[in-house]
């Protein structure tokens, strides 16, 4: 089904596959990237791939001469991938990424994944 995958979905949780919606360069090289989830996603085999392909678009991100241009080289001690999960996700989605933090070792960066917080605009 990922072949199968539209590059951007407007109406999805994860419209566009290949953005990197959030990346916070460290000053001692690294980075933390973020994927945001603002809406509930979906446990369906759909939604769950476009996230599976999210990651891995992040992946690949990390290992390309523009990311180690700006950050250095990667590591899991300098850069994570976070995903922040809307709270009313599908609990499948949670267990996806924690299903593939090997597969992200082994592309030299930490995987981790948390709840989406909203916080209210300060005044």
């Amino acid at each position: 089904m990922e072949s199968e995958l539209p590059a951007q979905d407007p109406a999805h949780s994860i419209p566009d596959l290949g953005v990197i919606d959030v990346n916070v360069v460290r000053w001692s090289g690294g980075s933390d990237l973020f994927i945001v989830v603002a809406s509930p996603l979906a446990g369906d085999e759909y939604s769950l791939s476009r996230l599976l392909r999210k990651i891995e678009a992040y992946l690949e991100f990390t290992n390309s001469s523009e990311f180690i241009e700006e950050s250095g080289l990667p590591s899991p001690e300098n850069t994570r991938i976070v995903v922040k999960l809307h709270q009313e996700s599908s609990p499948l989605a949670a267990e996806l990424v924690l299903r593939n933090v090997a597969w992200a070792l082994n592309n030299g960066v930490t995987l981790a994944v948390e709840p989406l917080v909203e916080h209210l605009p300060v005044q």
